[in-house]
């Protein structure tokens, strides 16, 4: 075994340790549950699925998409570790974990067929330790970190294509790029930035007609494997809104003509990188979220570099200009692409490898544009290097010290809002009792109770998702019998997400019924977070 085998050996075991630490922690969020857990549960165990809209493949209805725009990737890998290790949170999050040490192994492949080996270190172990991959890499469902993964083996699919031009290389980069859409149609980011990236690299080829194009010329073979392969990669995406009759891509459409607001959103997703980029604020929901704020001068110092490296023609300069036209030209369409669900930090996720490539390139382009720039000496040689080093230590020591502390109080708090750890406490509750039915006053935990106690207990939504009850809620709530052992569950006051706590109440009064608090859960922080309620008829006197 070589030096650069051992330390990258141990780079994927600090990984895992800092990953793998207290991994039921924070609890089961309701998205793990609905997108990979119980589907995974549902297939393991021979049941038909409770597939996303209906629509499934077969009799066991084995799931297409768990979302309009999320693929059912993260399911079918979670399936052999929940028939192992049964419905729990480690069966949820083990393989997220392993798609982690995929997508470590796949940037350390491609950067060093680029940049080599010492480069390639520098990216894998800044990557490794970095907060933001390290505690969303834990919940890989919540990003989809798949993605993650597609994305780094279709740079590398491209840089196999540019270097050996087969038709062979161009339809795996076709299928791998069909693939990461169908993973999550956020991915189309990537895709135009690649294209954006190249329509500016070769601008001047195009004007002035030259026939030499980067990364080469693909012949007619070549074009028609791509598409090809793409079209095979983001054929679920495809048949199932066939099957759906075309509503997902409406909904798509819908999205597409919201959140209008450019300015807002400019400003709200340079907030939203800060956020990721440091790993600060944005991960609230574990208790604390310090942060490394080196990462942002780290960021801006790389940059710096990069475009004063490309300015001076050094060697490799086109490479690197590759790298950071392809970050810029990514992140320039996030402001402009209204997302789904709203626009959170967590779908920055995917440029991660991105400028963690950039930093570590530029570590190592500093005393070569020094020597460019300024006469050198033997002397002047080894104090560059020693700043370097104590630079790059210190940025990962500091990471470190960030998960770390993070680690501790999230083994105090155990999560907060919908990742609490209370979700267990009223699972073994809900499966003590185990009530004839159960009903789901609020969003939160309806998929996570059933994926935990085994599909023994299958909490029934009928809150309705709009911002005030439907005209359905009342008629909803009276296909439950109160007087047969029903047990209703709301979160407290200080934790609803979707409030009809007053509309229950006024519900109750009016049916001449009475609510019974049969329990309060709280999480490890001692913090009431779930109420349960069975109703009961009033006596007549």
């Amino acid at each position: 075994m070589n030096k650069n085998t051992l330390i990258l050996l141990i780079v994927l075991v600090c990984y895992i340790c800092m990953a793998g630490y207290q991994l039921n922690l924070p609890g089961l969020h309701y998205d793990e549950a609905q997108e990979s857990g119980l589907p995974a549960l549902q297939i393991a165990s021979g049941k038909v699925v409770s597939a996303f809209r209906n629509i499934g493949l077969g009799n066991k209805m084995f799931p297409i998409m768990v979302q309009d725009y999320i693929g059912a990737i993260h399911v079918y890998i979670a399936v052999p570790f929940v028939a192992i290790f049964g419905p729990s949170t480690v069966s949820v999050r083990l393989p997220s974990i392993l798609i982690g040490v995929t997508i470590l192994f796949l940037t350390y492949g491609f950067i060093r067929t680029v940049w080599g080996e010492r480069i390639a270190l520098l990216a894998t172990i800044l990557l490794a330790m970095h907060p933001s991959f390290v505690f969303w890499s834990r919940q890989g469902t919540l990003i989809a970190s798949a993605t993650l993964a597609l994305m780094m083996a279709l740079f590398w699919a491209c840089r196999k294509w540019h270097v050996r031009g087969t038709w062979q290389t161009a339809m795996l980069v076709g299928l791998i790029a069909g693939l990461g859409t169908y993973s999550k149609i956020l991915f189309v980011w990537i895709l135009f930035g690649i294209l954006g990236t190249t329509i500016i690299i070769n601008l001047t080829n195009f004007m002035f007609g030259h026939k030499n194009i980067w990364p080469g010329r693909p012949n007619y073979i070549d074009i028609i494997a791509t598409a090809a392969g793409f079209v095979i990669g983001i054929s679920p995406i495809v048949a199932f809104n066939l099957m759906s009759q075309g509503t997902s891509f409406a909904r798509t459409g819908a999205i597409a003509t919201s959140n209008s607001n450019i300015l807002e959103n400019v400003l709200g997703r340079t907030d939203h990188f800060i956020a990721v980029l440091t790993g600060n604020s944005h991960f609230w929901y574990l208790g604390s979220s310090p942060g490394n704020r080196l990462w942002l001068w780290a960021f801006i110092i790389s940059l710096i570099i990069s475009i004063t490296s490309i300015m001076w023609r050094q060697t490799r300069s086109q490479k690197n200009c590759v790298l950071l036209l392809l970050l810029l030209t990514s992140l320039l369409q996030v402001p402009f692409t209204p997302t789904p669900s709203g626009m959170f930090p967590h779908h920055l996720a995917i440029f991660t490898p991105l400028w963690t490539t950039i930093v570590a390139v530029s570590i190592t382009n500093i005393p070569k544009l020094l020597r460019t720039i300024y006469p050198e000496s033997k002397h002047y040689r080894l104090t560059v290097l020693i700043v370097i080093t104590w630079a790059f230590t210190t940025l990962i020591a500091k990471d470190l010290r960030t998960n770390i502390q993070m680690h501790q109080t999230l083994g105090k708090v155990g999560g907060e809002s919908p990742h609490t750890d209370a979700i267990y406490s009223l699972a073994n509750y809900l499966d003590n009792i185990n009530p004839q039915k159960t009903v789901a006053l609020d969003w939160g935990f309806a998929p996570q109770v059933q994926f935990l106690t085994n599909e023994r207990i299958k909490p029934q939504e009928v809150f309705g998702f709009g911002d005030n009850t439907d005209t359905g809620f009342v008629e909803r709530l009276d296909s439950f019998e109160p007087d047969n052992d029903t047990v209703y569950v709301l979160h407290t006051e200080d934790n609803v997400f979707i409030n009809r706590r007053r509309e229950f109440e006024l519900y109750t009064n009016t049916g001449g019924l009475r609510l019974e608090n049969i329990g309060t859960i709280s999480q490890s922080s001692g913090k009431p977070i779930f109420e349960l309620f069975v109703l009961n008829r009033e006596q007549k006197h």
